[in-house]
């Protein structure tokens, strides 16, 4: 039963780490290189986009071959204002795809690889080097210093993220502090630069959900949840090249509203509202399945995407609809088997989550007929309301007030289902 209990707990924490996406410790999987001829003589930001697409279907060697290539050619190459900015941007993606990759292991700061963390680093770190030249430079024009404070910006907000979960939160916010004015700058040079309104959406609603002495120092402790998901929306609709995490991104989000008590009061009309959020969660879900995964996949290697199946099995759970979870999360499991099989080095204990995710979902579907049966049944449930009513432990870069919120979810759906069964009071 300590076992159960333990799988239970991991699956909570996982929960959460995905509304977030806050783990942004990479390790790179091995996988054949194949070349694709759609990334020859194409610049920075024509390749960003194909990579990022790709990287839906667990297609990443390529890329990084691809952006070790230019930096390397960028490196060697005569030196130019130009060069710089182009190199500025091959380091920025190499980091990006790290990241994605992360979420695709389920790296924690538990569970992570030194080196490859190391590699995130520099990458990250060479981007605002760069930057800084690049703004110091008096022969730049104004498209390149709003590019400049865009990557620098970007920049400053991964390196913010990766800090903040390591639990180093004075360095965190002042990378979080610098990449917001560094991406407003962006956006007053050039308004038309969509992926700065998708940076700058995830800090405004980030420093908002999560609120504290971080929201309160970064934005006066205002609410600006509904600025960020608007400006998300506002990136994602005028093609920005970060579109694929863009909407994983505005999917989580409008999830996690849904667990807000802060919108249980609100009239459904309202756009945070719980009938609200539930409708963009679920339109988000379909668009991210139309878009990606209705037409026969572009790599042989594909066999679902689990960040999909995830988030569709907590938005069931959300619904109650425990069967169609069940099968989501069993998804998972199948997409999680297989990239293993390929070579990924998935966290463990991602697989251990989603099984207890399954145990919780066929809990709920449980059906008894004897007495042996309920008192079975009662026995489980009375061992998962005491891990939720005891806290559990927290992942060091996770939020206690999203914690509290999911683990109140299940806590509700677990005393219903005591309720039913009629068992004795906990």
């Amino acid at each position: 039963m300590s076992e159960n209990i333990s799988r239970i707990k991991i699956f909570h924490l996982f929960l959460l780490v995905g509304v977030l996406f806050f783990a942004l410790s990479p390790a790179k999987a091995q996988e054949p290189f194949v070349t694709n001829a759609r990334s020859h003589n194409l610049t920075a930001e024509e390749m960003a986009p194909l990579a990022l697409t790709d990287s839906m279907y667990y297609h990443f060697d390529e890329w990084f071959a691809r952006f070790a290539g230019e930096i390397n050619r960028l490196k060697s190459a005569v030196p130019s204002l130009e060069n710089r900015v182009e190199l500025m941007k091959f380091h920025f993606n190499y980091a990006g795809l790290l990241g994605e990759l992360c979420h695709t292991l389920a790296f924690t700061s538990k569970y992570q690889d030194k080196k490859i963390t190391k590699e995130f680093l520099y990458h990250s770190r060479r981007v605002k080097d760069l930057a800084h030249d690049i703004l110091d430079s008096a022969s730049m024009t104004s498209d390149q210093e709003a590019q400049a404070n865009l990557y620098l910006g970007a920049a400053e907000g991964y390196i913010g993220i990766f800090e903040y979960g390591q639990g180093n939160l004075i360095t965190a916010l002042i990378n979080g502090f610098q990449a917001d004015n560094h991406l407003e700058k962006a956006l007053f040079l050039n308004p038309k630069l969509a992926d700065a309104y998708f940076g700058l959406g995830m800090y405004r609603y980030g420093n908002s959900r999560l609120g504290g002495l971080g929201n309160l120092i970064m934005q006066g402790g205002k609410d600006l949840r509904l600025v960020g998901l608007n400006h998300i929306e506002h990136a994602i609709l005028n093609g920005a090249a970060a579109r694929p995490l863009a909407l994983k991104t505005l999917a989580w989000f409008y999830i996690s509203e849904q667990i807000n008590p802060e919108n249980r009061e609100l009239p459904s009309d309202n756009p945070l509202s719980r009938k609200k959020t539930r409708q963009n969660a679920i339109g988000l879900l379909i668009d991210l399945e139309n878009r990606y995964f209705k037409k026969p996949a572009p790599h042989s290697h594909f066999r679902g995407n689990k960040e999909l199946a995830m988030m569709k099995a907590l938005q069931f759970v959300l619904d109650k609809d425990y069967e169609k979870a069940r099968n989501e999360f069993k998804k998972v499991l199948e997409i999680c088997d297989h990239l293993q099989n390929r070579g990924f080095q998935i966290n463990p204990q991602l697989v251990q989550s989603v099984e207890a995710g399954i145990e919780f979902c066929e809990l709920m579907l449980l059906q008894v007929s004897t007495g042996q049966e309920k008192r079975s049944a009662c026995f489980k449930v009375d061992a998962q309301v005491k891990f939720l009513n005891g806290g559990g432990s927290m992942v060091e870069y996770d939020s206690k007030k999203i914690r509290s919120e999911l683990h109140a979810v299940f806590s509700e759906a677990l005393e219903q289902m005591a309720k039913k069964l009629r068992c004795d009071p906990i």
